[in-house]
């Protein structure tokens, strides 16, 4: 049976009178060619049906990889906080740091790391060191409030978020999945007999993520437990809220709590309980907690190099500045095997 043959670059570029590289550069965005000229090549390519060819694209994306991109071969990670090393100081952020480094350079960048309040630089200033220096793809480190600003000239950079700030929803956001994270918790939680189930969740990161560990606990709890079995979420406001988890505790008794909760132990200890002899322990952030902890284990790496995997790719499409839709990936945890959740008798 005959199909119809595929339309080719050249045929667009007859169509426009113009020549095949002027085409490619303008499916391409490239920057260096007139709105206009750009506008009109994608309009005949719409109108001629053209789709680009599956194994060329895969082809070039193939040698792109293998070699260095000149043009833009520094990526900025670039952080907000309120001191220089407040966020790439700290050790737990050495795995999405080492990440992306590692990744950025398979695909032939380097990564430098910029403070956006070195020298007390204003946001306009700061767009323009970056600007200078030929760097026009950002990744943006997770804020230290998750509703501040950093107004930079956004359309100049191909920007990927790792984390999801308030302010800036419609960046690409590579992000942890709260909530499969959650629903493998519970899969294990079956697995070894425990239905009565306590959440205890710090209330500024629990908004931070959306509630996506309530939304998963709620759902499975309702589906999987006994209605007897239900216990309210308790959600910390305080960083040394004993006194409201150890009522919690009292009040509903539960088999095992599952925690993302900074001193929740401290308030166990001061109960008088012990993990896991009287109450057992999932942790959703082991790489956080105490040694012994099951739970949780974030891919930390991950998170880094698929950012700069999403940047390549916003970067060859020379994609600049925010999307019109909220676009996300998402990485899910993996469970690591402690001491803490012991099968029930």
């Amino acid at each position: 049976m005959a199909t119809n043959p595929r339309i080719r670059l050249k045929d667009i570029a007859e169509k426009a009178q113009l020549s095949i590289a002027a085409v490619s550069m303008a499916m391409k965005n490239d920057p260096t060619m007139a709105k206009a000229t750009v506008e009109k090549v994608k309009r005949i390519a719409e109108k001629m049906g053209y789709s680009p060819d599956p194994a060329l694209s895969a082809l070039s994306a193939y040698r792109s990889k293998l070699r260095v991109q000149n043009q833009f071969s520094v990526l900025g990670l670039v952080t907000n906080w309120s001191t220089r090393d407040g966020w790439s100081g700290n050790p737990l952020q050495k795995d999405v740091i080492e990440g992306a480094k590692e990744r950025a350079l398979k695909l032939g960048y380097s990564l430098q790391e910029f403070w956006a309040r070195d020298e007390g630089v204003s946001p306009k200033r700061f767009s323009h060191i970056l600007e200078s220096r030929g760097i026009r793809g950002l990744i943006l480190a997770p804020f230290e409030n998750n509703d501040d600003k950093l107004d930079l000239d956004w359309k100049q950079f191909s920007v990927v978020a790792i984390s999801r700030p308030s302010n800036y929803t419609l960046f690409h956001h590579v992000v942890q999945n709260h909530y499969m994270d959650m629903m493998l918790c519970w899969d294990k939680l079956l697995e070894r007999g425990y239905t009565r189930v306590g959440l205890v969740v710090q209330n500024e990161l629990d908004v931070r993520w959306s509630y996506q560990w309530d939304a998963a606990h709620i759902f499975s709890q309702s589906q999987r437990a006994k209605l007897e079995d239900h216990i309210p979420v308790l959600r910390v406001e305080g960083q040394h809220d004993h006194g409201a988890i150890r009522a919690w505790l009292r009040e509903h008794r539960p088999q095992v709590v599952v925690s993302r909760c900074h001193h929740f132990l401290e308030a166990v200890k001061m109960e008088g309980l012990t993990i896991p002899d009287d109450m057992a322990y999932i942790s959703l952030n082991v790489n956080e907690d105490f040694e012994n902890a099951t739970g949780i284990r974030h891919r930390r790496d991950m998170l880094g190099a698929t950012a700069v995997d999403v940047l390549n790719s916003l970067l060859h499409r020379n994609h600049k500045g925010p999307d019109d839709v909220s676009l996300g990936t998402q990485v899910d945890g993996i469970w690591h095997e402690g001491t803490t959740l012991p099968p029930l008798n």
